[in-house]
């Protein structure tokens, strides 16, 4: 029978593979560039979310996962600008997942080891 550790694992691995798929789907799918820019920030979210379900991360792999999200971050703010005239409704639709990108990057820095 499996541990508890080792479901959870196996958790993170389902939204990690998720999250590959999801980036799959932004390189794949004819879609507008506001539509990848949000399977783009989706995909980032799944993958930092699969990751809070590993026991540690070293600080060298949250640094980068914070820069990653910081380029997502200012590549969904520009897409917006230059997508749209309507600024607050596109807006609104990269807000849910950036701030769970944002909560769990700090819920992923308790577990830095260095």
């Amino acid at each position: 029978m499996k541990t508890i550790k080792e479901s959870q694992r196996w958790y993170g691995y389902v939204f990690m593979g998720l999250s590959v798929l999801a980036l799959f789907l932004t390189v794949v799918v004819t879609a507008a560039w506001f539509q990848r820019a949000l399977l783009l920030t989706t995909a980032l979210t799944l993958l930092v979310y699969g990751l809070t379900y590993e026991a540690k991360i070293t600080r060298k792999w949250w640094r980068i996962l914070l820069a990653v999200s910081g380029v997502v971050l200012v590549l969904d703010i520009g897409t917006t600008l230059v997508t749209t005239t309507y600024l607050l409704k596109p807006l609104l639709s990269f807000l849910l997942p950036l701030v769970f990108l944002g909560i769990l990057l700090g819920y992923l820095r308790r577990f830095i080891t260095r």
